[in-house]
């Protein structure tokens, strides 16, 4: 599907990639086994963890989609 909307070549793959991965690791909430494994290892009341873990999942996600779009203006 990539190809037929003329996206080739191994760095325009990496940053589509990159984006799929920003957008799978935003907002990781009570239903993600990721937001449990923090909130036991981390020793967080489940409170806590919705508004930290929500946020720091949230922000991680808009960081790395802003660096992807950069990345694809410049070098795509």
């Amino acid at each position: 599907m990539l190809v037929t909307a003329g996206i080739e070549g191994a760095l325009p793959l990496a940053l589509v990639v990159m984006a799929i991965g920003a957008g799978a690791m935003t907002v990781s909430h009570v239903n993600d086994s990721f937001f449990w494994v923090v909130t036991q290892y981390s020793g967080m009341e489940v409170t806590q963890a919705y508004k930290a873990q929500t946020m720091a999942t949230l922000l991680q996600g808009l960081t790395t989609i802003t660096f992807t779009i950069v990345l694809w203006l410049i070098f795509v």
